[in-house]
C-alpha cells in the first residue's frame, strides 16, 4: 500500500487531484473536510467541543428536525479571526480524523493507494502517515475566483481564510511531489500531469523498496 497526502490551500483544487488519483488507480479517498463534518453532528466529539470553546452563538435551530445544528458559515467566520480559539478546536478535530483515517487505512488493506485528503496534513502532523505527499498549488487569484463561487463566501471572506492556512511557500518546501493547477489548466491537462505522476511515485516507491530490502 502507497499512502500519498495531498495538500493545498482552499481554492488549490486538491480534491480534483484526489478525485483524478481514485479514478485512475481505484484508490481509497478519505477526506478530512467530510470527517470534521460528521463530528460537528449533534452530540458529536467536535460539536460539544464546538459549543465549549465558542459557545451556543455558533448555533441554528434546524426545526423540522428539531435538532440545534452549529452554523457553519458563523461559525468559520469566528474560527478564522481567532487563532488562539482555532488551535484549541483543531486538537479536537486533529485527534478525531488521525483514528478515523487509522481506521481507513486498516479496513482497506488489500488497496494500493489510499488518498488523505486533508488541507491541514502538516499542521496535524498527517504527514507522517504517508509515503509521500503532493502539493497541489494554483496562483491567489485563482483560488479567490474559485473560493468566491462557493455559496455565502465573499471574496474578502475568501481573503481572510487564505491568509491563515500555510503559505504555498512553505508547502512547496515541505511536499514531495508539485501538481500546478492554476487557471490555464484545464482540466484534460491536469488528469494528464496526474496520470504520469501516480506512474513517478510507483517508480520511486518501488526504488525505495528495493533499496530498503538490500540494506
Amino acid at each position: 500500500m502507497i499512502i500519498i497526502g495531498v495538500t493545498g490551500q482552499m481554492g488549490s483544487g486538491k480534491s480534483t487531484v484526489s478525485m483524478l488519483i481514485k479514478n485512475a488507480t481505484g484508490a481509497v479517498v478519505v477526506d478530512a473536510d467530510k470527517i470534521a463534518r460528521e463530528y460537528m453532528a449533534p452530540g458529536k466529539e467536535a460539536y460539544e467541543a464546538a459549543l465549549r470553546i465558542f459557545g451556543k452563538t455558533i448555533l441554528y435551530n434546524r426545526r423540522q428536525a428539531n435538532k440545534w445544528r452549529v452554523n457553519r458559515l458563523k461559525f468559520a467566520d469566528i474560527l478564522f479571526h481567532d487563532d488562539e480559539k482555532r488551535a484549541e478546536f483543531n486538537k479536537t478535530t486533529f485527534r478525531l480524523i488521525g483514528e478515523r483515517t487509522k481506521q481507513m487505512i486498516l479496513e482497506n488493506p488489500d488497496k494500493e493507494f489510499v488518498v488523505l485528503d486533508f488541507p491541514l496534513l502538516y499542521e496535524g502532523g498527517f504527514d507522517k502517515l504517508c509515503n509521500c505527499v503532493i502539493g497541489v498549488f494554483a496562483d491567489e487569484e485563482t483560488k479567490i475566483r474559485r473560493l468566491d463561487q462557493r455559496p455565502l463566501l465573499t471574496r474578502e471572506g475568501a481573503m481572510q481564510r487564505l491568509s491563515k492556512q500555510m503559505s504555498e511557500e512553505k508547502l512547496r518546501e515541505l511536499v514531495d511531489y508539485n501538481v500546478e493547477n492554476s487557471r490555464d489548466r484545464n482540466y484534460i491537462a491536469l488528469s494528464r500531469d496526474v496520470t504520469r505522476l501516480i506512474e513517478k511515485i510507483r517508480k520511486d516507491e518501488e526504488e525505495k523498496r528495493a533499496k530498503n530490502e538490500s540494506i
